[in-house]
């Protein structure tokens, strides 16, 4: 005797939520390293794009590229000096169409896993020019890249200028404060950041003397840009309070509440009682029929997992003398069922009826007591699933006229469904504020929806606990269940056991056993003195006529474990059953990376 409590998820909650709140990238990631670019403003109006920087990754890579977006009238042409710097294999540049403008490329002619490359380019027809400023708005740092670690910028105008000409730096949402200095002359402009997320590109506006360039505007443009300006630093301003990372503790802290009000409901009600019972029982603690068996496991009823069930069901029905296996072609797998029409059902239940009718159903007109594995796969594939939808809940309704109602607590009952409920809830809450935050918090956000939606489910299962009474029988089955595939147990049985060895089969179907209680009785039952073929005889019915042909158990089991595939294979349907930009009008951005 033993102090049991069924294996319980007791810290199943917790664990689904800090399960979903980490995880690990199985996808190759690269890195922007070292990103130092240098750009030329010339009085000709084009501009020159000197971009070093190093690309390392998990994996390899064979190409390191950067696609810059153009518009209408904008065009880039690739420089001398373009390609890898430093040791390593030979590569050479090029450039390319890429979506929505020009691609340039460093090709290693060996793949690696890091290198320092340089991008010379020039962009041309780029500048806005008007008669009182001319502006360079540019996204001089692709929007969509690999993280970026170490990154410094210098913007040369063609000239000094005084107010009211000046420049502005749009970080989008990265939160990281920039390094910025503007010359006093206000010809050079520097930004460095230390780390720059994927998703946050950086984004340049030089407003610059006209006098500086060659070519003339005809209107004018300097407020228009202004206005724009105090437009962009408003969207950038929303950008970054969405991005911040207190808003993470909104999500948490849903998370955390619900969470810790599922745990305690769990500790409260969702704990099993103490019952002593045998661990190694040589008998079922009750005589349910198998279908009820398999039900009485689950604490929901679940039609899905009643797939044994209905398997288990058919054998009993051949055991208890409603038909008898019968072979029906070369291979093991060929069987029939050959139905016992005249024998009385009323000693039926009304479940086990229905599975009889379900055989029945499945042979053909013309030969009503005979159905073949062929017939019964295909009537499955038509009807199980619209059967065991309606079978199984019998069976449940059965079970619980049986043993007073419901087998769990109802307070239990009550307490999962208020979680359950409360978690979905707030995954909803949380889910809505996926569409609002962006960056981390928006990742933390998705990570809590998808833990407190796991967590009602699991809240759902948990906390309801068994009424005492049931449990104590839910236990009997549950250690008669190890009794059936431990050998060192049954080797002990008494005789009487080995006797009722095809019944307790046709319980090791419906608690999933089957194949492992065979194996464990063929090694048994020698043992316990049992004569061979006094169990084969003991089970004829299984043998599918085939029993004077079996030399040994070895040999009979594996026959059995043959038809119960076939037969399981033929009802396998019933088994079954059940990122904005900073600002509008600047050119630029596109993706980089490596591939």
């Amino acid at each position: 005797m033993s102090s049991h409590r069924p294996h319980r998820r007791s810290s199943a909650l917790y664990l689904v939520l800090a399960l979903a709140l980490t995880g690990a990238g199985l996808a190759q990631s690269y890195t922007w390293s070292d990103v130092v670019q240098v750009v030329t403003i010339q009085a000709d109006g084009d501009v020159i794009v000197d971009d070093t920087r190093t690309l390392s990754t998990s994996g390899d890579f064979g190409e390191a590229f950067i696609c810059v977006k153009l518009t209408g009238g904008q065009s880039l042409s690739l420089l001398d000096g373009s390609g890898a710097l430093g040791p390593g294999p030979s590569a050479h540049a090029y450039s390319q169409p890429c979506d929505g403008g020009t691609e340039v490329v460093v090709h290693n002619d060996v793949r690696v896993k890091e290198r320092r490359v340089r991008f010379v380019y020039r962009l041309s027809g780029v500048l806005d020019v008007r008669r009182d400023v001319v502006q360079w708005y540019w996204q001089i740092l692709e929007q969509e890249h690999p993280t970026v670690r170490g990154y410094t910028l210098t913007v040369s105008a063609p000239g000094p200028m005084s107010a009211p000409y000046d420049a502005y730096v749009h970080r989008f949402g990265n939160q990281e404060l920039p390094s910025v200095a503007l010359s006093e002359d206000r010809a050079t402009l520097r930004v460095a950041f230390d780390r720059i997320p994927d998703g946050d590109g950086v984004e340049i506006r030089y407003l610059m003397d006209p006098a500086l360039f060659t070519q003339k505007g005809a209107r004018d443009g300097m407020e228009e840009f202004l206005r724009d300006e105090a437009k962009v630093a408003g969207v950038q301003t929303l950008m970054q309070l969405r991005r911040s990372t207190w808003w993470s503790l909104v999500p948490l802290g849903l998370l955390l509440l619900t969470g810790s009000g599922a745990f305690g409901a769990y500790r409260r009600y969702g704990r099993e009682p103490r019952i002593e019972t045998m661990k190694y029982p040589f008998e079922p603690p009750s005589g349910l029929p198998p279908a009820a068996v398999t039900s009485i496991l689950q604490q929901s009823g679940s039609t899905a997992a009643m797939g044994p069930a209905f398997h288990a069901t058919i054998m009993d029905l051949m055991r208890r003398g409603y038909g008898e296996f019968a072979s029906d072609g070369k291979k093991q797998s060929d069987f029939a069922i050959q139905l016992n029409l005249d024998k009385p059902t009323a000693p039926l239940l009304p479940f086990e009826d229905q599975v009889l009718g379900y055989l029945k159903s499945a042979a053909r007109p013309g030969a009503p007591n005979r159905l073949s594995s062929a017939e019964l796969k295909a009537y499955s594939q038509r009807s199980a699933s619209t059967f065991l939808a309606k079978w199984a809940p019998g069976v449940r309704k059965w079970l619980e006229a049986q043993r007073g109602g419901p087998l769990t607590e109802a307070e239990s009952r009550k307490a999962a469904a208020k979680w359950a409920g409360r978690l979905a809830l707030s995954a909803l809450a949380t889910l809505a504020l996926v569409f609002v935050f962006q960056g981390a918090p928006r990742g933390i956000a998705i990570a809590a929806t998808v833990a407190q939606f796991v967590g009602a489910v699991v809240a759902g299962a948990a906390i309801p606990a068994w009424r005492p009474e049931v449990a104590q029988e839910v236990y009997g089955w549950q250690g008669f269940k190890r009794t059936l595939t431990d050998y060192t147990r049954m080797k002990d049985a008494p005789l009487d056991f080995f006797k009722l060895w095809d019944v307790y089969y046709c319980y090791a179907a419906a608690l999933g056993v089957a194949d492992q209680y065979l194996k464990t009785l063929g090694r048994a039952a020698p043992l316990a003195g049992v004569d061979e073929g006094t169990l084969i005889r003991t089970a004829t019915w299984m043998s599918a006529g085939n029993t004077a042909s079996l030399a040994s158990f070895s040999s009979f089991s594996r026959s059995v474990s043959s038809l119960s595939s076939a037969l399981n294979s033929a009802s396998a349907s019933a088994s079954s059953g059940g990122s904005s930009s900073g600002g509008g009008g600047g050119g630029g951005g596109g993706s980089s990376g490596g591939r």
